[in-house]
């Protein structure tokens, strides 16, 4: 009987396998059946995961010393060319250094590549980017994400943005790296779970997924799922949204995003507002990288210190030379007082909205904030958005009723 070792290559089920690990799947000392763990290793089956047992699979080894050697007769070895250059493209970089050049459609700065130094020089790699607005956080995301793809360590990626910025995240990782990214929703999901088996995991279907975090934090609908997944590397946008707030434990978001830090070997925070002013919300961030860091934001004692490993933050002044023409002068055009004047349509609407507030400030009349200050500030943006208010909230007043 064969006799299963990990490393071996094994056909079963119409599909090549990479053999990981074997165990022993009977008690008795005459029973030689085994229970073999695989890797997928074609194109059909690469990176997924599955276990075959002897006594029920047909599992034919691949035997090396028949290997059969076909004759290249394309013109001028094209076909051995890029077969070769497949295959140094699979070797994972072993350079501390950075391959930034040629790395995506954009001119990489200085800065940028320092955050990609400062990230692939750890060993798991862990940051905090809290660049100012304009300075290219999501460049630097997609700079240290295709870093990590040349050295073997972003396989499976998953990316957590507000619903508002899904699009552009996709858009500009896709355009500028050729880093697919697969978006899924509530509803997305729901229909991939009726497409797969009931035991598959549906976060181990696609490899590389975009998120709303609004989605994913329902942690009763899909904890047991993140539990028996593990990710490369997991970006979050916007991180300050999960820094846990004033009760961290009752934090949704806060919540899976400790679940998920516990469940890869890379993390990416990005945020333009990283610190509060409450040391402790943000000593969370920063366990969320590395919990050893700060073993108790409680405590609110750590020193810059302590952080410096995980955490970088630029502002446009500290850049500006690197950067040179890239930041344009902001431009002030004073507008004439005449190109201001509201229309008497509109000083009437907001007279009217300024007696209803006050009426609602002395009480002549009961109504909740939305009344009180969300139409006048609605109408102060612009008039189309308190009428879309008013509507919304007219809808809303409709339904109690009936």
């Amino acid at each position: 009987m064969t006799t299963y070792t990990p490393g071996m290559r094994i056909e079963c089920r119409n599909a090549e396998w990479l053999v990981h690990r074997v165990e022993s799947a009977s008690r008795r000392a005459n029973k030689q059946d085994q229970i073999i763990y695989c890797v997928g290793a074609d194109d059909l089956t690469r990176g997924h995961e599955a276990a075959f047992l002897t006594q029920l699979e047909k599992i034919i080894p691949v035997d090396p010393r028949k290997t059969k050697l076909v004759r290249d007769e394309s013109g001028s070895y094209n076909r051995s060319k890029l077969f070769l250059e497949a295959q140094l493209r699979q070797m994972p970089l072993t350079d501390p250094d950075p391959h930034v050049e040629g790395i995506g459609a954009f001119k990489p700065m200085d800065y940028q590549k320092e955050a990609v130094q400062r990230a692939i020089s750890q060993l798991r790699p862990r940051l905090l980017l809290a660049d100012a607005v304009g300075l290219g956080k999501t460049i630097e995301v997609g700079m240290i994400l295709s870093e990590l793809i040349k050295r073997g360590q972003g396989k499976r990626i998953l990316v957590l943005a507000k619903k508002s910025m899904l699009a552009q995240f996709q858009a500009e990782l896709w355009n500028r790296f050729a880093i697919p990214l697969t978006r899924l929703d509530s509803v997305g999901l729901a229909k991939l779970q009726l497409k797969i088996p009931a035991s598959k995991n549906p976060f181990e279907v696609y490899h590389r997924i975009i998120m709303s975090i609004d989605t994913l934090k329902d942690i009763g609908r899909y904890s047991h799922f993140l539990e028996d997944t593990r990710w490369d590397a997991v970006v979050i946008d916007e991180a300050h949204n999960v820094s846990g707030g004033t009760n961290p434990e009752k934090h949704l978001s806060y919540r899976l995003a400790r679940r998920l830090s516990r469940r890869t070997n890379s993390m990416i925070l990005t945020t333009a507002t990283p610190h509060n002013g409450k040391r402790e919300t943000f000593g969370r961030l920063i366990s969320l990288l590395d919990p050893s860091a700060i073993p108790d934001p409680k405590l609110k004692e750590y020193e810059a210190a302590d952080i410096k490993p995980f955490f970088m933050m630029r502002f446009k002044e500290d850049v500006r030379a690197e950067a040179g023409d890239n930041f344009a002068e902001r431009i002030v055009v004073p507008l004439s007082e005449t190109s201001i004047q509201a229309k008497p349509e509109e000083e009437a609407v907001y007279q009217h909205l300024a007696e209803i507030r006050n009426k609602v400030l002395d009480k002549t009349i009961v109504s909740n904030a939305i009344v009180q200050w969300g139409m006048y500030k609605s109408f102060l943006s612009s008039p189309e958005a308190c009428r879309s208010t008013a509507q919304k909230r007219l809808k809303e007043l409709a339904n109690k009723e009936g």
